[in-house]
């Protein structure tokens, strides 16, 4: 019996290995700057966290917009203040530095728009983790079960 417990992990770390490499050739391109787009930025703004929050300080939200096949995306990154800078001079440097209608360049996953990167195509390491995580996830979370089960075999036969 161990020995099917065995063959289906090897299958299962197979097909998800095969899934991962999928995963990571379909987005491969992005790093190639094969699927790039330009966008504009639509608003900033100040927001002001509770002191409880990660950042007592707040951040300053940069949102931008953006077109894939007449469809349109939004996206958004944040400057966090530090200690010092004035929450209202923070907001209209950054307002300075990405005024409404500001170009920034998006790289974007073909089969997913929403997925994308500014101004530079992502490392490798980016794209890689993308494409890992749920499979590696998924592979952990049907192991479990099968060694659990290898285990009480283990103890019986024992």
């Amino acid at each position: 019996m161990l020995e099917i417990i065995y063959a289906i992990q090897v299958v299962l770390a197979i097909m998800f290995a095969l899934w991962t490499y999928d995963r990571y050739a379909k987005r491969w391109p992005v790093t190639l700057g094969d699927d790039v787009v330009t966008g504009s930025v639509v608003d900033v703004g100040y927001l002001h966290l509770p002191p409880s929050s990660a950042s007592p300080n707040g951040y300053v939200i940069v949102s931008y917009g953006y077109s894939v096949s007449d469809k349109r995306y939004f996206g958004s990154f944040y400057r966090e203040l530090d200690n010092w800078t004035n929450p209202q001079e923070f907001e209209d440097k950054m307002r300075k530095e990405y005024p409404k209608g500001y170009e920034v360049t998006v790289f974007y996953y073909r089969d997913s728009p929403a997925e994308h990167w500014l101004h530079k195509p992502p490392p490798r390491w980016a794209i890689f983790w993308k494409a890992f995580w749920l499979p590696a996830l998924l592979l952990v979370l049907t192991y479990i079960p099968l060694m659990f089960i290898s285990l009480l075999i283990s103890l019986r036969a024992g």
